[in-house]
């Protein structure tokens, strides 16, 4: 229609009535880049909205799980401190139950490390890392990708001396049923469910217990659960970072804050 008016106005020679029609054309352009400007910005804010919340739950969920993982390796330090001591006086000695769940929380049991990355790996993955606009928090992300690969490198070599080391002195020389009927070093019950206290551990102490490689196997499961500690509190320190940023990013684009705040 604007066409048909700028022939006719041009036949005509109406060169007023054609400058109005050619400023209307080009607000008409701006105007709809505009509108388009806007809501392709609109979008990516919610996406962004979106991706922010998910992170914010991923890291809230790993920030317990440190918490926790850390309080039961510190429990498992506590527990070899005990068992060294132990080992070292031939004399001492020590009431069954008390002795099965030192070995069950310091030579037995491994803390497992969880995270949760779900939401960082998705975007790493699809290529929409640049959907969070802030180069900070990115940064820190990519940085805790590095720490955590880390941490479960140190895990596996941590089991691998629980199976050269421990496992065998335990299988050898330990009554494991006392110490399979132990609580788990987080709190939770026994994994073998039908194993009951039918059979009572004798009382005698296990003479592996004062052996030199019974010390050792300790002083190995600490040695790598130190290191290990170590690097876990350094991924905690990392996930409250982030969590800050996170939150620092929410506050600059007006995203809705949740109902635990």
């Amino acid at each position: 229609m604007i066409l048909r008016r700028v022939i006719a106005h041009l036949r005509k020679q109406e060169w007023t009535a054609i400058a109005i029609d050619f400023v209307i054309v080009v607000l008409g352009v701006f105007v709809g880049l505009q509108v388009s400007n806007w809501n392709a910005a609109r979008s990516e804010r919610s996406a962004e909205i979106r991706y922010l919340a998910a992170m914010e739950e991923d890291v809230a969920y790993s920030i317990e799980k440190l918490e926790e993982l850390i309080t039961s390796m510190e429990r498992q330090e506590e527990a070899r401190a005990a068992l060294y001591a132990f080992s070292l006086d031939p004399q001492d000695t020590m009431e069954p139950e008390l002795r099965d769940r030192l070995i069950a929380h310091g030579l037995f049991h491994l803390a497992t490390f969880r995270v949760r990355q779900v939401t960082y790996e998705a975007l790493k993955g699809s290529g929409r890392l640049n959907a969070i606009s802030s180069p900070a928090l990115i940064s820190a992300l990519q940085s805790l990708s590095a720490e955590v690969t880390e941490v479960e490198r140190r895990e596996r070599d941590e089991l691998q001396v629980t199976y050269l080391f421990s496992d065998p002195l335990l299988i050898s020389g330990v009554d494991m049923a006392g110490v399979l009927r132990q609580p788990n070093i987080n709190g939770a019950p026994p994994a073998i469910g039908w194993l009951t206290e039918t059979q009572h551990p004798p009382s005698v102490t296990p003479r592996v217990m004062k052996t030199q490689a019974f010390r050792n196997a300790v002083l190995y499961r600490s040695y790598f659960t130190s290191a290990r500690l170590h690097d876990v509190r350094r991924v905690l320190e990392s996930h409250r970072r982030i969590a800050g940023l996170i939150n620092d990013r929410q506050a600059e684009i007006g995203a809705p804050r949740s109902n635990a705040e």
